[in-house]
């Protein structure tokens, strides 16, 4: 491992441990998988894999369907692999493609009515069973609130990082 004048690794890594921010990149990969975890036997309901459920997490029904160019920024991923998980949403009627409003061109990938009862199971599944439904409402709105500013970019105020909207039935929850 190399390390810096500092007594620091390449990796931020203090040579007597593990640094901070490790420590909570370890702790945010492990509730992924807890929460992966104890949604498990609904994605498997659902015929969904961790891939798909995301995809059918972002189309969010109080939203614009979004584009498929939109879809693949939102998953991080190239168009192509869109347009596979497009395609199984199709399969699974969850979700089909239309025009967009205004540009016959684009497609758009829009909830249909059993897509969203599909993606109500799968958030309320989530947000009641991850590690972070056992916080206090209090506590939510803290880490919210930090990892809203860790998200920022440089330049860019919090709220234009990602937009939430909690609903009645999940205030309180992650």
């Amino acid at each position: 491992m190399e390390s810096s004048s500092f007594g620091v690794s390449k990796y931020g890594e203090r040579m007597d441990g593990e640094s901070l921010t490790y420590q909570l990149l370890r702790l945010v990969h492990a509730m992924d998988g807890a929460t992966n975890a104890a949604i498990a036997d609904v994605l498997t309901e659902l015929k969904l894999t961790h891939a798909l459920a995301d995809a059918l997490w972002q189309l969010d029904p109080a939203a614009p369907a979004p584009s498929m160019r939109q879809m693949a920024v939102r998953l991080r991923c190239d168009p192509s692999t869109v347009t596979f998980l497009a395609d199984r949403l199709q399969q699974l009627s969850y979700a089909k493609r239309t025009a967009a409003p205004g540009d016959r061109r684009t497609k758009v990938l829009e909830l249909t009515d059993q897509g969203r009862e599909a993606r109500d199971r799968l958030v309320d599944a989530a947000t009641t069973r991850t590690p972070l439904a056992g916080l206090t409402p209090a506590e939510q709105r803290r880490l919210h609130t930090l990892l809203t500013r860790a998200m920022a970019p440089s330049g860019t105020t919090p709220s234009t990082v990602i937009q939430t909207r909690p609903t009645a039935s999940h205030q309180g929850t992650a």
